[in-house]
């Protein structure tokens, strides 16, 4: 509890050896402002002589250590104060534990995993879900209880409810195990006894005591308040304390309709009063947290409120400036005051923060930022009377100032010029000449509140500028954010003139000045806040109002698209400027949301996240967002898209941006492609895209030369190849825009211009430049095959675009560039592939020889007997590499001779032929679609695929070389079948095809079969080799009947087949054909399963493998294969103990029984219907998992718990039924509930809660569909009474689930 922390603090907890060891790995007191300028070294204790101290002389800090509490001073030497080693530099007390935006390090520390995390805070979490949980459910019968029943039933039972839950939390909130569901029932308690009060007043059971009915409800909710914070001490917790003091804070609220805006007001302060006294009786930062936030939030909804009804709870508007005013003055000062006594205490909301990995902010910040929220609620409530509006801001900027410099140390007294001294004047004289008791006239006309503006302005630059040594890295980009929000909101730019203008000049002043201050500093924080907000600010008011992250209607923003314009391309510059200094900085994510920890530090380290890529990244999202009519110009948007690629370009060719150069381009050229669909300027696109990628392309290739020279990565030769491919790619979707012709109802400004001066000539220029470039680059890329295909796809698009626009020049480019494009391949082609080969492998079989033989020298002994001996036994690190491949490669194929390590991953690559292939399948694909020859477009493909496929594979034996393998399917075979499996779907896409017939089935599936057989045909590794042939096989032909049946395809629908009803000859027999080649297939599968098992040979086949096997048997099968093959699955899972495959065959059993009711067991369709058949599945489930639970085979559980979820879950949406879904969401909560008590597994328990949930969610819709009230009073009760019984079990075993 909040009262007892400095006790606490200094007992060191008993911690095991799960614990201890996390503990140790957890980063300790992570230096997060290194780069902030610095205070003193006592500046972590801030006090007053007014306001109380920490409970105890010793309070613990953010990372759980204990800190010294020491009386503050004022850093009076600046170079102390700017030192980055000093240890106040490393602890802002206001700010807390806040991990930095932006880091230059790159911490190699390992992050608490999600298992972990779990293991150490899962069992709190599900305590304090069941706690929520409870209060949900005890409410939701409460209300149904006043609501439904009799009035006089209905109080008696609430009455009832309230005393048991009393009873309940006095009996069990002195037991350390029971403690959290006591507090709970006290607290379900009280709102029990609210509710009462409402109702009796609803009812008509206040009226006759003398007075009115609202006013003796009034007292009665106040004694109920009083009540309430009596046992709030009795039980010494803070949550029934808090508890009290929102309740009167609503009682506030309420108020205004008797007593009006003055008895809101009062109210609001006493309920503030209320709070901040318990916090300063029980020295409580729970406490104080909530006050200071939820005092700024209650102002805020009543100033902006329009008469809003929440929960039957009217709340007016406080309409009086003067009330608003000293009613903000009052709750300032409070809570500015509170915020500076309390910083160091623990409290609610910096736990809840840190709970999802956010970091641990102090009290003063999380508080602040919160109540800030309401406080800029009322500032927006008076945005169009701008000195009030003014007056507002300045007098929470100087408040929060003060309070916060009090924190980094500066004693009060200090501040007495600046706060203490003038503001009670200052606020008086306010008050008197907004009521007209003085009357003074103001130069310019300035109101009274311009005026006090003005003089708390002076006062809080005053404040700052003598302490500015004070204020660290995080508190001014907090603020530069601050004050943007406020001059959006302030300044009215809604005529898109000259208050637009100001708004951008405004906001240039602050990103400008933040990002100097930046680079002054060296702050990453301040540089990614100050590259990356400008582009936040722009997506959310500057982008069209209908698609506004903002209403437009709430803020309204007009922008000069001339000035917006101007604006991004200064923006660019700016980016440029900072990142110059500080683009390394990462986007700091180490520490995570919880649960994603390992991902998140992964993304910071790969580098993926600094401020270039961010930056970059943004910008493009924007000037897609904000480029419209109206919006930019098309001078804007290409210049400034243009700007920004070739000063990102520039910075990579200097060598200061090391980022990845293809990112920059697949990102830019996706942004120019969305704004080219829209509004065209494609040959603008074009330009700037092949100078930016000349620049990079550039600057690849001094890269992989000083990696030559250093030896360096050898990744980076590849980055030329990578980014060849990725231009001609791009450059393709071009020609692509230009050839589907978008029709666009709009053009930006200056479009015509533009486009007299880039022409489509324009863009074809540039597409030879690109494939001049393409095989300039050519000779020294070692993959052939991407590059090649982005070039050929750059000249059909480009023939089809100059169709499309009837453009004799474009086609004639198109034209003459593949003719000599085509020459060059020829000429470069597959010889230079294979004579590369050939010279890499005898190459590295010289080398190894080389070795051999200085090795042998080296070793070589003499015996008695005078003969010779070898020994050789060498550690090498490219045979090391080598072995690796050969282990990888060796799940797939066999080794190729003693030789293998050496030379077998050095294969044969026929680029050419394989691009011959393709061109050959896309001309089929297209004779297929568009005439009704379909099945003779497949069988020519059939037979010009097995030709060429018989080429490579006689040209690898020639040489000597193997093909790349894909999955294990040699690379020719594996394109060829998926060639197939395209022309056969483009034959099903037209009309010609609506035919019963499935000869084309038969035909696709044997010329399927056959390739595989050639991939397997003089292979001494056969056991390797048919698992991944027929997995192959099995996985296309899935492919193809799905992509059939969703295109309409006239296939056979899986799993709803009868093949008796179609013709014997072209519909049966094909179709029974195809069942006995899965049945040989399955058998085939199951005999090498056998044979590995009883060998005794490793697994060469995961549970997904497997669990993917069964599930394409079933989707293709008739339904025997489908049974035949979830027996062998259940077999095979038992043999290799994966529990995963076991699932699998469960799930899809039902899918198997109804292929057969679709023929064989047509019968007894009308009993094996799918809701029958998965729910009896779902209750062999059930049963599964009791037998599991009994023979403690906890490897098992898993897989039969979801089994039981998915097939009864299932089988309830099936049936149509709400009611029936509730309860078997219910039957499935309670088996996983109980599963996980019973094994003391923590997951399962939490499922179990997440089904409990469903349960409610599909019962409220089952109420909202008309279900009635006593149907979901029934399901709650049954619902109480499984969460009674499961949090009594839970908080009784507490400490033996904790150890699971």
């Amino acid at each position: 509890m909040e009262g007892d922390e400095g006790a606490e603090s200094t007992t060191p907890p008993t911690d095991d050896d799960v614990l201890r060891e996390q503990s140790f790995k957890r980063p300790q007191g992570l230096n997060l402002d290194s780069f902030m300028v610095a205070t003193s070294s006592s500046d972590d204790v801030a006090t007053d002589d007014g306001l109380p101290r920490d409970a105890g002389p010793e309070s613990e800090g953010a990372d759980g250590a204990t800190l010294a509490v020491e009386h503050p001073h004022e850093v009076n030497d600046p170079h102390e104060a700017l030192d980055p080693t000093s240890q106040a530099a490393n602890k802002d007390a206001a700010v807390g534990d806040v991990k930095s935006l932006f880091t230059m390090d790159v911490s190699r520390e390992r992050p608490l995993d999600s298992t972990t995390q779990m293991a150490i805070h899962g069992e709190q979490t599900i305590g304090k879900g069941l706690a929520v949980a409870m209060v949900v459910v005890w409410t939701a019968i409460g209300a149904l209880v006043g609501t439904v029943l009799p009035p006089l039933l209905g109080g008696l039972g609430l009455f009832a409810m309230a005393m048991i839950g009393l009873w309940l939390g006095e009996r069990w909130i002195r037991r350390d195990a029971m403690h959290l569901l006591g507090i709970t029932w006290v607290i379900i308690s009280m709102k029990l006894l609210y509710g009462l009060a409402l109702d009796a007043w609803r009812w008509g059971w206040l009226d006759g005591f003398g007075a009115p009915e609202s006013q003796v409800l009034g007292g009665l909710m106040l004694a109920l308040v009083g009540m309430n914070v009596a046992l709030a001490f009795r039980h010494d917790e803070d949550a029934i304390a808090a508890q009290s003091a929102l309740v009167l804070f609503a009682v506030g609220s309420s108020a205004g309709a008797v007593y009006g805006e003055v008895g809101i007001a009062v109210l609001i302060v006493m309920a503030m009063a209320l709070m901040h006294g318990l916090a300063l009786v029980r020295s409580s930062g729970n406490l104080a947290s909530l006050g200071i936030s939820m005092s700024y939030l209650w102002v805020g909804v009543h100033a902006l409120s329009n008469d809003w009804t929440i929960l039957s709870l009217t709340l007016l508007p406080i309409e009086n400036d003067l009330t608003l005013f000293l009613l903000l003055s009052v709750v300032t000062a409070a809570n500015a005051s509170m915020a500076a006594a309390f910083v160091h205490h623990e409290n609610w909301l910096s736990q809840g923060v840190h709970a999802v990995g956010l970091g641990k902010p102090g009290l003063w910040a999380v508080s602040v930022s919160l109540g800030m929220v309401g406080a800029l609620m009322t500032i927006a409530a008076h945005r169009t009377e701008t000195g009030y509006a003014l007056a507002q801001l300045m007098l929470l900027t100087l408040a929060f100032t003060s309070s916060y410099l009090v924190v980094r140390g500066v004693p009060w007294t200090k501040l007495m010029p600046f706060v203490l001294a003038p503001m009670p004047f200052l606020i008086a004289g306010l008050a008197l000449l907004n009521a007209g008791v003085v009357n003074l006239t103001f130069p310019l006309e300035l109101s009274e509140y311009s005026v006090f503006a003005i003089a708390t302005t002076a006062l809080c630059i005053g404040v700052l500028l003598t302490h500015q040594a004070n204020v660290s890295d995080h508190v001014l980009w907090m603020g530069a954010l601050v004050i943007v929000v406020l001059l959006t909101l302030l300044i009215p730019a809604e005529d898109g003139g000259r208050q637009g203008r100001l708004l951008l000049v405004a906001q240039a002043t602050v990103w400008v000045g933040l990002g100097t201050i930046a680079v002054l500093r060296h702050s990453p924080a301040i540089a990614g806040v100050a590259v990356l907000a400008p582009y936040l600010w722009l997506l959310a008011f500057a982008t069209n109002l209908e698609q506004r992250l903002v209403n437009a209607d709430l803020v309204p923003i007009v922008l000069s698209e001339v000035d917006l314009g101007l604006w991004m391309v200064l923006l660019v510059v700016q980016q440029m400027a900072v990142n110059h200094r500080l683009g390394d900085a990462n986007l700091n994510l180490a520490g995570g949301l919880a649960g994603f920890s390992e991902m998140s530090s992964r993304l910071r380290d790969s580098e993926m996240l600094t401020l270039w890529n961010l930056g970059f990244v943004l910008a493009c999202l924007t000037f897609v967002a904000t480029t419209r009519p109206d919006g930019v110009t098309a001078l804007g948007a290409l210049g400034g898209m243009t700007a920004l690629l070739l000063a990102h370009a520039g910075m990579t060719r200097l060598g200061l941006h090391r980022g990845r150069p293809q990112t920059l381009v697949i990102v830019w050229s996706i942004a120019a492609l969305s704004i080219s669909w829209n509004y065209g300027l494609e040959a603008g696109w074009a330009a700037a895209l092949t100078a930016g990628s000349a620049v990079l392309i550039a600057a690849a290739a001094r890269r992989v030369d000083d990696m030559e020279a250093t030896q360096g990565d050898p990744t980076v030769r590849t980055l030329p190849g990578r980014l060849l491919t990725v231009h001609l790619g791009m450059m393709t979707a071009l020609f692509l825009v230009v050839a589907l012709g978008p029709q666009r109802t709009a053009s930006l400004t200056g479009t015509s211009a533009i486009t007299n001066v880039l022409s489509l000539d324009v863009l074809s220029v540039m597409a030879a430049v690109s494939l001049v470039v393409y095989m300039q680059r050519l000779r020294i890329v070692d993959a052939l095959l991407p590059p090649t295909l982005a070039a050929i796809g750059l000249l059909v698009s480009m023939a089809l675009a100059g169709q499309s626009v009837e453009s004799d020049t474009m086609q004639l480019s198109a034209l003459v560039m593949f003719v000599l494009v085509g020459a060059y391949l020829a000429f470069q082609g597959d010889v230079r592939s294979g004579l590369r080969a050939l010279a890499t492998k005898e190459e590295r079989e010289a080398s190894f020889a080389a070795k051999r033989e200085r090795m042998q020298t080296l070793v070589s002994s003499v015996s008695a007997d005078g003969s010779t001996t070898v020994g050789l036994r060498e550690l090498d690190a490219e045979l090391l590499e080598l072995a690796q491949r050969q282990k990888r490669r060796a799940k797939r194929s066999g080794t190729a001779g003693q030789d293998d390590v050496i030379v077998g991953d050095i294969h044969y690559k026929p680029v050419v032929l394989l691009l011959f292939l393709a061109v050959a399948f896309i001309g089929s694909m297209w004779f297929a679609y568009a005439t009704p020859y379909a099945l003779l477009a497949l069988l020519f493909s059939a037979g010009f695929a097995v030709v060429l496929v018989g080429l490579a594979r006689l040209r690898a034996n020639a040489i000597g070389l193997r093909l790349p393998d894909v999955a294990g399917v040699e690379l020719p075979i594996a394109v060829a079948m998926g060639g197939m499996v395209l022309v056969h779907v483009a034959g099903r896409m037209t009309t010609g095809v609506l035919t019963e017939s499935t000869v084309h089935l038969a035909a696709l599936s044997l010329t399927l079969v056959l390739l595989v057989g050639m991939g397997l045909i003089g292979r001494n590794d056969l056991g390797l080799r048919i698992p991944s042939a027929l997995e192959a096989l099995l996985g296309l032909m899935v492919i193809d009947r799905m992509v059939c049946v969703l295109i309409g395809g006239e296939v056979p629908l899986p799993l709803a087949t009868d093949p008796t009803a179609l013709a014997l000859t072209t519909g049966a027999l094909p179709l029974f054909g195809i069942e006995i080649l899965l049945l040989g297939m399955v058998l085939l599968f199951d005999w090498v399963e056998g044979e590995r098992l009883r060998r005794g040979l490793d697994d060469h086949r995961t549970a997904m493998g497997r669990s993917g096997w069964v599930a394409g048997a079933v989707a293709l099968s008739l339904g025997p294969v489908s049974v035949l093959a979830l027996v062998f699955g259940l077999r095979r899972s038992l043999g290799w103990k994966q529990p995963a495959v076991a699932m699998t065959v469960v799930l899809l059993a039902p899918f198997a029984v109804q292929a057969l009711v679709a023929w064989a067991l047509a019968p007894a369709s009308s009993i094996l219907t799918p809701t029958n058949v998965a729910a009896a599945f779902g209750a062999v489930s059930v049963a599964w998992v009791a037998v599991v639970v009994a023979r403690q085979e906890g490897l098992w559980l898993s897989a039969a718990l979801w089994s039981a979820h998915g097939l009864l879950l299932s089988s309830a949406v099936l049936s149509a039924s709400l009611v029936g879904l509730s309860f078997v969401a219910l039957v499935v909560s309670s088996t996983a509930w109980v599963s996980g008590i019973l094994t003391q597994r923590k997951s399962w328990r939490i499922v179990g809660a997440a089904d409990l949930v469903v349960a409610w969610m599909v019962a409220a819709v089952a109420l909202v569909a008309g279900i009635g009230a006593s149907y979901v009073l029934m399901l709650l009760v049954a619902s109480a009474a499984l969460l009674f019984a499961v949090t009594t079990l839970t908080q009784a075993n507490e400490a033996v689930l904790m150890d699971d």
